[in-house]
């Protein structure tokens, strides 16, 4: 029996390129394990990720992927009963974990766990409050599911005492099918937008709110949940609540949000809490991340943080990728994109616009991407959400052969209540044809174009670097 003690321990991911599953496999490397793992296909920019880390690839899934020496398998939640390597694993009793069980027992166990969950703006508030704690002298370890724009990636070890987790309700694995969230063990919760989502996974809007009561009954008496307080399903996921609450939002929460108004690029708030009003800047467009930035700023105030500390990070904070980010600008013509993947968020985006780029025409380009979006669960909804827009360009659902008819999204339908809302609307079968309509716009117009996808986008985005390129060598 080899010396455990002398020899490198060796880590096997099974689906190491999932975002998540590709964090972990940079913090196992950072803590100094030997890191190998497969998945079905790897795409940039993962590709070039566990390539410089100096991870051993496999493409495709095999049995005799897996090291015979070894230590510890972690099997990613897009495994399924049958996959060659997870029935290997699971004949040879080999050691084996989830990816949230990993992340916690090796990176943020013995940490002081800050957890941030919720439908919306979790991504966000996470990156802010890993900026914060690290403006703060506090050297945070964080595992985020979106990349911040602070730091060179989704994932950190801590070298002080606290650990920034984006607390994920989908379900953990084929053999745990809770949320991940429940692995992480918050002493520190913030709860943001919250409403029924991942219908797939939870059926009942009942069932998910039962997710977050349990995440909620996790956090111990002497920690603190921070609470967006404009959502009733928030509400009452802390309603019963055994640690001490505090409610951030509009009008009616002891810690109000108020004179928002845009101002370089971003907003000039309050936040008037018990026996203090105070004034920030959120260098972020779009009013809903002045949300997001008020939950972290409780938490500051919670642990004690210098008002110095705060006001640095807020003004120093540089968002997420994939969330408002600017792709290029053609003369008069800006191009964005934005991670939006559910009626509310898509709303609150395309509110944003109009302070950011005050007398542009915005055109929205809408794909149906995520497993709500494609179903008609939201065909109500999305018409509003997507009315914030003059003209919106709808791409067909994503592989809509795999949706029933009847519960497929219906786009001629999604097309004619936008109309009878005076848009203007255009259907497209696919990014050729988007391309080809969005190359067909007069560039000099003052106009935002927009692309709203949870999906694999680069096709579009490398296509748009170019067109912006072209325009500008042109002059």
């Amino acid at each position: 029996m080899r010396d455990r003690g002398e020899m490198v321990k060796k880590v096997f991911l099974s689906g190491i390129a999932g975002t998540g599953m590709s964090a972990l496999a940079g913090l196992f490397k950072e803590a100094g394990w030997q890191v190998c793992g497969s998945d079905s296909r790897f795409y940039p920019p993962v590709d070039r990720l566990l390539a410089g880390l100096g991870v051993t690839m496999f493409q495709g899934f095999a049995a005799a992927n897996i090291p015979g020496d070894v230590d510890l398998c972690v099997i990613g939640n897009a495994i399924s009963r049958g996959n060659p390597e997870a029935e290997f694993i699971l004949d040879r009793r080999l050691e084996y974990l989830s990816m949230a069980e990993a992340l916690e027992r090796f990176f943020i166990h013995g940490r002081r766990s800050v957890v941030v969950a919720g439908s919306h703006g979790k991504t966000t508030t996470a990156s802010f409050v890993a900026h914060l704690l690290d403006v703060a002298g506090l050297r945070p370890g964080f595992f985020i599911g979106g990349k911040p724009g602070n730091f060179p990636a989704n994932y950190r070890l801590a070298a002080g005492d606290f650990f920034v987790s984006e607390g994920d309700e989908y379900e953990t694995a084929f053999f745990d099918r809770s949320a991940k969230f429940f692995k992480y063990r918050p002493e520190l919760l913030l709860l943001t937008a919250l409403e029924h989502d991942h219908i797939d996974f939870y059926r009942s809007e009942e069932s998910y709110l039962q997710s977050f009561r349990n995440l909620v009954n996790q956090v111990p008496g002497s920690g603190r949940i921070i609470v967006n307080g404009d959502y009733g399903m928030a509400r009452r996921a802390v309603e019963r609540a055994f640690t001490p609450v505090d409610f951030y939002g509009g009008a009616g929460n002891a810690h109000e949000i108020s004179a928002l108004a845009p101002a370089g690029g971003g907003y000039d708030f309050t936040l008037a809490g018990p026996g203090a009003t105070r004034s920030f800047h959120s260098p972020l467009p779009g009013p809903y991340n002045v949300w997001n930035l008020a939950a972290g700023i409780l938490l500051a105030d919670e642990l004690g943080l210098p008002a110095a500390a705060v006001k640095k990070a807020l003004a120093t904070f540089s968002g997420v990728e994939r969330r408002l980010s600017l792709l290029g600008a053609a003369r008069a013509t800006v191009f964005l994109s934005d991670f939006a993947h559910h009626p509310t968020a898509i709303a609150g985006v395309l509110a944003g616009l109009p302070d950011a780029y005050p007398g542009h025409r915005v055109i929205a380009v809408f794909e149906p991407r995520s497993w709500s979006l494609r179903r008609n669960f939201f065909q109500d909804r999305l018409p509003d959400a997507l009315a914030g827009a003059d003209e919106v360009v709808i791409k067909d659902v994503f592989e809509k052969e795999k949706i029933p008819a009847a519960e497929r999204l219906s786009v001629d339908a999604l097309r004619a209540a936008l109309e009878a809302r005076g848009r203007t609307v255009r259907v497209c079968e696919d990014y050729a044809a988007i391309k080809a309509t969005i190359g067909s716009l007069d560039l000099a117009r003052s106009q935002v174009v927009i692309l709203l996808s949870n999906g694999d986008v680069r096709d579009y985005t490398d296509w748009v670097h170019d067109l912006c390129l072209r325009v500008t060598e042109r002059g």
